[in-house]
């Protein structure tokens, strides 16, 4: 309940005080109004934002800064997500580079869009624009501070990041190598100065693998007897199993009984300690067979294709490549290992083991 006392200042005139105290479980507030209406009309708004339970307390108002807020979302959040830790951390330097001074409830959605479009306008660090796509990645790692800010920590009673409009992404590449292309990509890779370039192209065209997921892939995540690959450690943080088949199959069956002890990986770098990169012996490959606008990770999009040209539906496809576009997904794990084998077989066959011999792999050597 609110009362309003008039009190008498030096010079003669009044001012007038509201006190509210209320047994609702927060704390009391006053303040002051040169008029009496002004003080009603204060204490009648508090007391509805009490009732509709969107009060906040205002020890918080002009308190905690945008800095403050993304400091403490790096100390006790960020690390519990370590897969994209050090790119959210990056975004978020950034903001706090540019609004960090702020007050988190003086942040509006005009603000945010405002610093935004410097970004878009901007340059990288290595002077090309940056996309639509990485600017909205900007703007997704503040928006999850300023949801932590509202639910966890309470400081502010909504999200403005959600109220900015998002740029319109373009729609990505879908580069697919002809097998005449994978055949050329496959040769130079027997002819590359590294021993490992040639395993991972095989198994990048033949399970549909990311990158990242086959350079980390350590042995104990191998069944050579069964042919599988049990993925732990995906994009989406599921686990899936991809089939491993005929070449690159007896590949690794013979790196196995050579294998560096004293390393987990199946592909270790030879100067450090941990996953080896390809970035420049693929780059050099490819320039070798002339093949134009030709990336690795096309080479997951060429699996995807001729998988569902050999009539893998969406379901069995999504199980395969470890896509969580279908929301029943996870009721159907079980046919991971038979459809993926199926559908590695498809594409090896049609690429690896063509019936006139021209698009066949070499021999590993």
């Amino acid at each position: 309940m609110a009362t309003i006392q008039k009190r008498k200042k030096q010079n003669g005139t009044h001012s007038y005080r509201v006190m509210i105290r209320q047994s609702d479980g927060f704390p009391p507030i006053s303040k002051t109004f040169p008029t009496r209406q002004e003080a009603k009309d204060w204490a009648q708004q508090e007391e509805a934002r009490r009732r509709q339970g969107t009060y906040l307390s205002h020890r918080h108002y002009h308190k905690h800064t945008l800095a403050e807020l993304i400091e403490r979302y790096v100390a006790i959040v960020l690390p519990t997500k370590p897969k994209n830790a050090s790119e959210t951390l990056r975004h978020l330097t950034w903001w706090k580079e540019k609004l960090g001074k702020y007050a988190v409830q003086n942040i509006s959605p005009d603000l945010i869009a405002s610093e935004r479009q410097k970004l878009a306008e901007g340059l990288t660090p290595n002077g090309t624009p940056r996309s639509p796509a990485t600017v909205n990645r900007y703007l997704a790692a503040l928006s999850v501070v300023m949801t932590y800010g509202v639910r966890e920590c309470g400081w502010i009673t909504d999200n403005p990041c959600l109220r900015v409009t998002k740029f319109k992404e373009s729609r990505g590449r879908d580069r697919v190598a002809t097998p005449d292309e994978c055949a050329r990509i496959i040769v130079e890779c027997q002819n590359s100065r590294n021993e490992h370039l040639l395993p991972i192209v095989l198994l990048a065209i033949t399970t549909g693998m990311r990158r990242g997921e086959i350079t980390s892939l350590t042995w104990d995540l191998v069944d050579l007897e069964k042919g599988v690959i049990h993925l732990k450690d995906t994009k989406n943080g599921r686990p899936r199993t991809v089939s491993l088949i005929g070449e690159p199959r007896q590949i690794l069956r013979e790196r196995s009984l050579t294998r560096q002890r004293h390393t987990p990986y199946v592909f270790p770098a030879k100067k450090t300690f941990g996953c080896i990169s390809i970035r420049k012996a693929w780059d050099e490959a490819v320039k070798r067979t002339g093949i134009e606008d030709l990336h690795f990770h096309d080479l997951r999009h060429t699996f995807a294709t001729y998988a569902a040209e050999s009539g893998a539906s969406n379901l069995e496809l999504a199980a395969a490549m470890g896509h969580q576009t279908l929301q029943m997904l996870q009721r159907y794990t079980h046919i991971n290992e038979n459809t993926t084998r199926r559908l590695s077989s498809a594409v090896h066959e049609r690429i690896l083991e063509t019936n006139n011999g021209k698009n066949k792999a070499p021999k590993a050597g």
